[in-house]
């Protein structure tokens, strides 16, 4: 209960700083009279994770790591839909993580199923939206079918890169704000050397995922291509 109150408070002061910030700071492309789309929106958070990642796995390991973006993975040759797409994969020596990233701005909250997420926008709206967990399991149970079990952690996380997005303390840890990224990261370095397993072989990872993977250049926009097809049939 005492959770709760506090969250509430949180909500409303962080509504009040949002929406004050607005007044005070247009949003630039705005200003220059163009309103950017939600793949504009998008691929700009896209940009600050993958930063971000990077920036924080060379603190922590050195230059023992491997960060993939826009990874399409080859899961399903022959299928209606034979590839699935993964906005980051992080290659650490301490595990392998499938992040989902989410450029959502507002309140996240539980949905009504452990599949969905409730977001609050600043102006009210309550809108429903799949987890980016939900949407991970698949390219995680797929990667982890591809290493051998040998404690070599895959784990799916969704990251929320807008800065006015606040994650609700109740949902799983594996749903981050990105300010949260460091420190998820730091804790399961740590947890990953109690278990005493050496460090893991990041050339050898990416060796095998890549065999599992279309790394043409234009395979990112055809991916998206079959999606918005789908859609488009009804299908997705």
């Amino acid at each position: 209960m005492l959770i709760q109150t506090v969250f509430g408070l949180m909500v409303a002061l962080f509504y009040a700083y949002v929406s004050f910030n607005d007044k005070l700071l247009p949003d630039a492309d705005a200003s220059k009279g163009r309103t950017p789309s939600s793949r504009d929106r998008g691929e700009e958070g896209e940009r600050q994770v993958s930063a971000e990642l990077r920036w924080h796995l060379a603190r922590l390991c050195g230059d023992d790591w491997l960060v993939l973006d826009g990874l399409i993975l080859i899961h399903a040759p022959g299928s209606t839909f034979p590839t699935a797409e993964i906005d980051h994969l992080a290659i650490t020596p301490f595990g392998i993580f499938v992040i989902e990233m989410k450029h959502w701005r507002g309140v996240v909250t539980r949905g009504e199923t452990d599949e969905t997420l409730a977001l609050t926008t600043v102006d009210g709206q309550r809108l429903v939206r799949t987890s980016p967990l939900r949407q991970n399991a698949a390219k995680v149970r797929f990667l982890r079918d591809l290493l051998p079990p040998r404690l070599w952690i895959v784990e799916g996380l969704g990251v929320f890169s807008h800065e006015a997005a606040m994650v609700a303390p109740t949902l799983p840890a594996a749903l981050l704000e990105r300010s949260e990224l460091y420190r998820h990261r730091r804790v399961r370095q740590q947890q990953f050397a109690r278990t005493g397993t050496g460090r893991l072989p990041i050339r050898t990872i990416a060796d095998v995922i890549l065999q599992h993977a279309d790394t043409r250049p234009e395979a990112l926009a055809e991916h998206r291509e079959r999606i918005q097809e789908a859609r488009a049939r009804g299908q997705g």
